[in-house]
């Protein structure tokens, strides 16, 4: 039986160390253009190398995402860049369209090519189809039921086959969607979402301009389009099961708290799997860390159809179970018993004398006191009066790892 790779965001090059580091196998990126999350910040052509570099030297894979739905302006662009990436040499590229998959060929044509979500394949003959033109790997719907993937497995069992086992879907089939371009200009087939199915919504009497009507679910509202995020942590075995090669986890402008306990978790998830299949049962506690990120009510939406899928229409806010309060830049100076002296990137506001949690690369978890704060240029202070790097002696029993999360428990 394979074991299945795990795929996680990488918007910047500290979200692709954060998903190394934590156990990710591969992660997928963008640059500047051509990728659907425009916000993420994403990587310049230099920082796609460096990327593509730091990934090969940890035995790990990159794949670019070019998966926009091109115009004619798009093409010569597009030409110049998959060339660019023909040089660089990551593992795959991400499309969506037929064009950009022709120019793919032609630009770059070593570089094996992964049919993105955003195509939306459902059926097996789809499937064969882009296999025949050349293709590596199909990033399945997310609207696929389990048995309709099992099927495709069956008949087409030398393509690779990627599904998202985790983070937010889109109300639209397979994200595209028109809503954010015809509210605000902003092309979401182009990397630019408002997340417009995220608004809260009310009607207005058409005779009666300002007269406003709200639409209630509940004293807060009602948002109409309001997915649930994606959470398939308790069916993985079945996936596994079947043959899938990758499971992806959405969340390119997620914090590196959350690329760091998703891929984690999901991480150990597989390794228990497979280390005795007859006797798996999904470990509590392993889920019970993904409510600690930010999410939205989970749903496995339509793996499972004979379940009752519903949307969240009373709030777009995230949940979390703790706050993201920073991590360890480096791995310190131990000055005195259990006292070390550590650079933090700091997130949130933390105070001489708190008590704050340590997740660290190697998956353990113990508290520990902060007991002094202070500027790189020496100040002290009592509290992190500012976010960014800072020095922080912290009192542990156990050793401070590089990338190590702080977090404080709600």
């Amino acid at each position: 039986m394979k074991k299945p790779e795990i795929l996680s965001p990488a918007g910047n090059m500290e979200k692709l160390q954060f998903a190394f580091q934590y156990g990710a196998d591969a992660v997928y990126a963008a640059g500047r253009s051509f990728g659907l999350r425009e916000s993420a910040g994403n990587f310049s052509d230099e920082e796609l190398a460096s990327a593509v570099s730091l990934a090969h030297s940890l035995g790990k894979k990159i794949y670019i995402t070019a998966n926009i739905f091109p115009y004619n302006s798009d093409i010569k662009p597009m030409e110049e860049y998959f060339s660019f990436l023909n040089t660089i040499k990551p593992d795959g590229i991400i499309i969506s369209d037929l064009g950009a998959f022709s120019v793919a060929k032609i630009m770059a044509p070593n570089i094996p090519i992964h049919i993105s979500v955003q195509a939306n394949n459902l059926n097996y003959a789809a499937v064969k189809t882009w296999q025949q033109m050349g293709a590596s790997r199909i990033v399945l719907a997310r609207e696929i039921s389990f048995e309709d993937i099992k099927e495709i497995r069956e008949k087409c069992p030398d393509m690779e086959l990627e599904i998202f086992v985790h983070g937010a879907i889109c109300v639209s089939y397979s994200g595209r969607c028109l809503i954010s371009q015809y509210l605000s200009g902003r092309d979401a087939n182009h990397g630019e979402c408002t997340q417009g199915c995220r608004w809260k919504y009310r009607l207005e009497e058409e005779q009666r301009p300002g007269e406003y009507f709200d639409v209630e679910e509940d004293n807060k509202g009602t948002y109409l389009y309001n997915s649930k995020d994606l959470c398939a942590f308790f069916d993985l075995h079945k996936f596994i099961e079947i043959g899938i090669d990758s499971f992806k986890i959405e969340g390119r402008m997620k914090s590196p708290h959350y690329v760091a306990v998703t891929a984690g978790v999901y991480n150990k998830a597989v390794e228990q799997y497979m280390k005795n299949p007859k006797t798996y049962i999904p470990d509590q506690a392993l889920y019970e860390e993904l409510s600690k990120v930010s999410h939205r009510e989970f749903t496995d939406a339509f793996y499972f159809p004979d379940k009752v899928i519903t949307q969240n229409v009373k709030s777009s806010a995230y949940i979390t179970g703790s706050k993201y309060a920073g991590h360890i830049k480096e791995k310190g100076n131990k000055i005195s018993e259990n006292i070390y002296s550590i650079a933090v990137e700091v997130k949130k506001t933390m105070n001489v004398g708190d008590i704050i949690q340590i997740l660290t690369p190697s998956w353990k978890q113990f508290d520990v006191k902060i007991v002094g704060i202070q500027s790189l240029n020496g100040a002290k202070h009592t509290y992190t009066k500012q976010y960014g790097e800072l020095i922080m002696e912290l009192e542990s029993k156990e050793e401070l790892e590089k990338l190590s999360i702080l977090r404080i428990n709600t």
